[in-house]
């Protein structure tokens, strides 16, 4: 089998994976999203932040989510564009596309950011756990 065919193979399982982490994050289920993650995982969603192990990763995102307490809103992330390229360590790097989209009271929308995403994924028993995610939204290629 070559790296295409196994990449190819992987593919749906990386979608599938990332579908429910992403359903765990925008239901505010934390302790659960960083579950998804080694346990000294790192995670990078906001520029000049980075939470490593799994308690950061949750304290990390309690912290972000504050500013929405009073904000009645509903967010939800799109992953999309998923590539995958093989690690030398066993591991598989997936490059992706992603934004949020908040909805709010009345229906009105509104897109955040859009960003290039890198994971380093990794297999654990029958299972992927991330390494690591590193989010860098693209309004910050003109700064």
């Amino acid at each position: 089998m070559t790296t295409t065919d196994t990449a190819r193979d992987l593919h749906g399982e990386v979608v599938h994976f990332l579908a429910r982490q992403t359903h765990l994050l925008d239901g505010r289920d934390f302790d659960g999203f960083a579950a998804t993650f080694t346990e000294d995982g790192e995670f990078s969603h906001t520029p000049g932040q980075l939470a490593t192990t799994r308690a950061g990763i949750v304290a990390e995102l309690v912290e972000f989510h504050r500013r929405f307490d009073d904000d009645p809103v509903v967010r939800r992330h799109w992953f999309n564009m998923i590539v995958l390229d093989p690690g030398e360590d066993g591991s598989w790097r997936a490059t992706y596309y992603a934004y949020t989209v908040n909805t709010r009271p009345g229906g009105d929308q509104s897109i955040g950011p859009s960003c290039l995403v890198t994971d380093v994924l990794v297999r654990v028993g029958d299972g992927l756990l991330t390494r690591s995610r590193h989010v860098r939204q693209d309004r910050l290629h003109f700064d």
